[in-house]
C-alpha cells in the first residue's frame, strides 16, 4: 500500500529534490524495460527494504524504507560510509 511518503519521494525525484531527478530514474528504469517480476505470493509484493552500514558489529547507519520509493538518500549513506572508513 502506498503511503504519503511515497508520493513525496516521487515528487522529489521528478522535480529534482535533494538527490533526485528524472534523468537518474529513467537511466535506471531503462535497463529494466524487459524485466517483469510477479511475486509468487501477494504478501511478497509489499516487502520493503532498507539501507544499512556497519562498522564491525555496530550499526552506524540504518534506514528502513517506509513504503515503495522511500529509499535512503544515497549521499547520506555515502557520507556515513566515508566518515566511518576514515576513522
Amino acid at each position: 500500500m502506498a503511503r504519503p511518503a511515497t508520493a513525496f519521494r516521487f515528487k522529489d525525484r521528478i522535480f529534482g529534490g535533494k538527490d533526485g531527478s528524472m534523468d537518474q530514474l529513467f537511466a535506471v528504469l531503462g535497463k529494466w524495460k524487459d524485466a517483469v517480476y510477479i511475486p509468487p505470493k501477494i504478501q511478497q509484493s509489499t516487502n520493503h527494504g532498507g539501507t544499512f552500514i556497519f562498522n564491525g558489529n555496530d550499526v552506524v547507519f540504518a534506514h528502513y524504507d517506509e513504503s515503495p520509493g522511500t529509499h535512503a538518500y544515497p549521499s547520506e549513506a555515502v557520507d556515513v560510509a566515508i566518515r566511518e572508513a576514515s576513522k
